[in-house]
C-alpha cells in the first residue's frame, strides 16, 4: 500500500510494545506537530517523489511550494484541471484505512484502542481543532461565496503534514516504515495530484496556552510567512483587525471599547491591576485584610480586585503586593479575601497570615 509497510515485518512487537514506542516517542511527534522550523524542503520532496513512485509509478509529479494553506488552496481553487485529478485517496487516505484494518485485525478492536489512545489520545484533539481553526482561517479570506466554495473544496483534497502527528505516531510504533510519517516530519500541510505535488511551508508561529488553545496577545496566534495569520485569545478566534490591536490596548481603548466581550479580553491581556493602576482609581474600602477597588464599566459588570500585601517578607526584605479578582457585587476587602477560599465574609477568621 503507498506511504505504509505492512505490519506483517514486524510479527514480535505486541500491543504493550506499541505502546511503550509511542510513550517514548511522544515528546519527538509533539514537537513536529507544533514545528515552527522551517521546511526541510529536500527531505519533503524526497518523500514526496517515493509515495508517488508507488501510487504513480509510471511518472514523477510536478513539484510546487507554497508559504501557506491558504496560498496553496488558492492555487488549488484556480487550478482547473491542470494538475490532474486529486489523489489524496491514493496516496494518504488508502494507506491510513488499511494500515487500521491491519491493525485492527492484529490487536483486536479493544487493544487497537488502547494503543490508539497511548500513541495518539492526546495530540489528535489537539491537532484536529488546529485543522479546523486554520481551515476556517482559509475560508474566511474569500473575497466572495464563489471563491468561499472553492477554497472549500480544495481544503478536502489536503493532506495535513506535521499534523497528521493526530494518527501517524501509532503507525510508526507498530512498526510500519510510513512514507507519510517522513512528509509529516519536513513540512506543512500539502496537495497530492496525479501530475503535481504541492508542498507548503510550515507556520512562523503557533502559540497555544496552557490549556493547549490558540491563544497570543501580542501579535497573531498562527503565523505563515504569506501573511497568513489567525488571531485568538483563550481559544477565541479574534476577529483579525482587532486581534492585531489588542497588543496595543491602553485604559483609554479599554474603556472606548462598546463590544463587552472584546472589552474583557483587554482588559486581561493589559491586566485588572495594570488597568486599576493607570486609570485612576482609586481604593472605595479598606480593611485589616487589604484595600477593594472598583471601576465601574459601561454596558458590563464592575472591575472589583482585593489589593493584598504578602505578610512573608522576600529574602531582599520587601513585601509582594498580589490584587485579587473578585465578584463585582463584592462590598468590602475582607468579603473578596474570603470569596477566594469559599467562605463568607463571617466565616472568614484567619489565625495567621502567610
Amino acid at each position: 500500500m503507498a506511504g505504509i509497510e505492512s505490519p506483517e515485518t514486524h510479527p514480535d512487537l505486541t500491543a504493550d510494545g506499541v505502546v511503550a514506542i509511542a510513550a517514548a516517542t511522544a515528546r519527538e511527534w509533539r514537537s513536529i506537530a507544533l514545528s515552527t522550523d522551517a521546511a526541510d524542503r529536500e527531505a519533503a520532496e524526497q518523500a514526496a517523489l517515493t509515495l508517488y513512485a508507488e501510487a504513480f509509478p509510471d511518472a514523477a509529479p510536478e513539484i510546487i511550494w507554497c508559504r501557506s494553506p491558504l496560498e496553496a488552496a488558492r492555487l488549488v481553487a484556480a487550478a482547473d484541471g491542470r494538475y490532474g485529478a486529486p489523489a489524496r485517496d491514493r496516496i494518504r487516505d488508502l494507506a491510513w484505512s488499511q494500515g487500521r484494518a491491519e491493525l485492527v485485525e492484529r490487536f483486536g478492536p479493544r487493544e487497537f484502542g488502547r494503543v490508539w489512545q497511548a500513541a495518539c489520545g492526546t495530540l489528535a484533539p489537539l491537532l484536529s481543532g488546529l485543522i479546523t481553526r486554520i481551515s476556517a482561517g482559509v475560508e474566511a479570506r474569500a473575497a466572495d461565496p464563489a471563491e468561499r466554495t472553492a477554497l472549500r473544496i480544495a481544503l478536502t483534497h489536503a493532506v495535513h503534514g506535521q499534523f497528521d502527528a493526530a494518527w501517524l505516531p501509532l503507525y510508526e510504533a507498530a512498526g510500519m516504515a510510513c512514507g507519510l510519517s517522513r512528509m509529516a516530519r519536513a513540512a506543512g500541510w500539502w496537495w497530492p495530484f496525479e501530475r503535481a505535488v504541492i508542498l507548503t511551508e510550515r507556520p512562523l508561529a503557533l502559540r497555544l496556552d496552557d490549556q493547549e488553545r490558540l491563544h497570543h496577545g501580542d501579535g497573531p496566534a498562527v503565523a505563515y510567512s504569506d501573511g497568513f495569520a489567525l488571531y485568538s485569545w483563550r481559544g477565541t478566534a479574534l476577529d483579525p483587525a482587532f486581534g492585531a490591536r489588542l497588543a496595543a490596548t491602553t485604559p483609554e481603548l479599554i474603556r472606548a471599547e462598546e463590544n463587552a466581550e472584546q472589552r474583557r479580553m483587554m482588559v486581561e491581556h493589559y491586566t485588572p491591576e495594570r488597568f486599576l493602576k493607570e486609570s485612576g482609581a482609586e481604593p472605595v474600602q479598606q480593611d485589616e485584610t487589604g484595600k477593594l477597588w472598583r471601576i465601574e464599566m459601561p454596558d458590563d459588570e464592575s472591575i472589583v480586585m482585593v489589593e493584598v500585601v504578602n505578610s512573608s517578607p522576600e529574602p531582599d526584605g520587601t513585601f509582594n503586593v498580589y490584587f485579587l479578582r473578585v465578584p463585582p457585587h463584592t462590598r468590602t476587602a475582607k468579603e473578596g479575601v474570603a470569596w477566594t477560599f469559599g467562605l463568607s465574609e463571617d466565616q472568614y477568621r484567619p489565625l495567621a497570615q502567610t
